[in-house]
């Protein structure tokens, strides 16, 4: 999550359970990446950094960063975004049902 394109750092939202980083459990939802592999991406976008971790093979060198903040203003905006769609679908439904 995260981004140049949502004006922030890129930061793990989610860690895939039984994944390499769960069983090597040093990476935390929260951690904004600053680096894989020695290739930096700060100001980059979330596609980037994303093709950067696809692409790493054998071992991977991450740089992260953990702040408590950051994972409560993430959770906050996963919710607020939950709450969006959620008030989409009711206009979707209520436009339709109207018409």
């Amino acid at each position: 999550m995260g981004g140049k394109e949502q004006n922030c750092p890129v930061y793990i939202s989610r860690i895939i359970p039984n994944g390499v980083a769960a069983r090597d459990n040093q990476l935390k939802r929260g951690d904004i990446l600053l680096s894989v592999n020695g290739q930096s991406v700060d100001g980059q976008s979330h596609e980037h950094a994303v093709e950067l971790l696809k692409k790493a093979e054998g071992h991977v060198r991450l740089v992260v960063k953990y702040s408590s903040k950051v994972l409560q203003e993430m959770d906050a905006q996963f919710e607020r975004q939950k709450q969006m769609s959620i008030a989409r679908k009711r206009q979707q439904g209520s436009a339709s049902s109207t018409s």
